[in-house]
């Protein structure tokens, strides 16, 4: 993977806004450092062990987002990169519990360091909904 340096955001800039091209720098950052956890946990958890704690879905992704009727893919998201803390107040069981009334299927940020999110969400929302839970 070819990293996004100093000089790649100073040529996008040239055909971008600053702001576009500073999110584009945020999200490089992003994927570098999934890289660097996913590395990190490859090397103290074996993928056997990873595949052993999974369990087949009896929700369909696909089923959920098939047919002709417009689909509405809530998320769960406490925080992010560009605004910080989106909600004081995160209380996953009452978002869950909404998005169950309105949602086709149900994204859960996962990601701790930048959307301060966590594994531990998706049981908990899946518990609460009956829709299909997308780890995101």
């Amino acid at each position: 993977m070819t990293d996004f340096n100093t000089q790649q955001a100073n040529n996008l800039s040239e055909h971008v806004s600053k702001k576009e091209a500073e999110m584009a720098e945020v999200l490089a950052k992003i994927v570098r450092d999934k890289y660097q956890w996913v590395a990190e946990r490859k090397a103290s958890q074996h993928l056997s062990t990873f595949q052993s704690d999974l369990l087949p879905s009896d929700r369909s992704f696909y089923d959920a987002l098939s047919g002709d009727k417009t689909v509405f893919i809530t998320e769960c998201k406490k925080a992010s990169p560009s605004k910080g803390l989106i909600r004081n107040d995160f209380d996953l069981d009452y978002i869950a519990s909404v998005y169950n009334n309105y949602a086709d299927a149900i994204s859960v940020l996962t990601d701790e360091k930048y959307f301060q999110g966590s594994f531990d969400f998706l049981p908990q929302v899946r518990r609460q909904v009956k829709q299909p839970v997308l780890c995101k």
